[in-house]
């Protein structure tokens, strides 16, 4: 005959006094469901200088270098001179050199003006020290031939000024301008391309219109 005891089958747990259980903690956030449902109180990334908010989808494009070493600006708006034959600074087409640097580039310009007289002018300078160097322009003359010219500076800040015909006066009517060079710079500088009207007159305006690219590298 075998007695079993009750008590046996049944499992007593007693928590101490002062301790909380898992049944009290399940109203409370756990990590799992912080992580899932937290939203920062800022979304913002900054990418040279620019802010971007992040607290809505945004697309970025990423652009691969250029396998050649080639830095690419493009004229993002129309620039005018009027009545001024001193050359002034394009705003976009510039960049900077260092002392002692060597550099080529090529400009592909879209010009055009208002007045045949006033025609249109361009040259490259910099704004500390000087630059020595050759290159080539292709362009038209103020008769709307087809000319080539030799740009050239000699430790000076500017070079050889370009004058380009237009073929009308109406700034619609575009030339294309097609220029290299390449230079040593003497310091650490700004090179710009500057424009201006080959004659100054009332009314008159030179244009360098957006679209216009000049890309550059150092070769050393």
């Amino acid at each position: 005959m075998f007695v079993t005891s009750w008590f046996a089958l049944f499992t007593i747990v007693v928590h101490p006094a002062g301790y909380i259980t898992s049944a009290a903690l399940s109203p409370y956030l756990t990590s799992a469901t912080a992580a899932t449902t937290y939203v920062p109180l800022t979304r913002t990334l900054t990418i040279n200088g620019t802010t971007q908010d992040l607290s809505a989808d945004r697309t970025f494009t990423v652009t691969a270098p250029d396998p050649a070493g080639w830095t690419t600006i493009v004229k993002s708006a129309n620039q005018d001179v009027t009545n001024n034959a001193t050359l002034q600074n394009d705003t976009e087409l510039q960049f900077s050199v260092v002392v002692g640097g060597h550099y080529m580039l090529e400009c592909d310009l879209v010009i055009s003006g208002n007045n045949t007289t006033g025609d249109y002018q361009g040259a490259f300078n910099v704004s500390a020290g000087t630059i020595i160097g050759k290159g080539t322009c292709q362009n038209l003359t103020a008769a709307n031939a087809v000319q080539n010219i030799i740009i050239t500076v000699n430790a000076t800040a500017t070079t050889t000024a370009i004058v380009t015909g237009v073929p009308t006066a109406n700034l619609d009517d575009l030339v294309y301008v097609k220029m290299a060079f390449a230079f040593t710079a003497s310091a650490n500088a700004t090179f710009i391309y500057k424009f201006a009207n080959s004659a100054a007159g009332a009314g008159r305006t030179s244009r360098t219109w957006k679209g216009s690219i000049l890309k550059y590298k150092r070769i050393d």
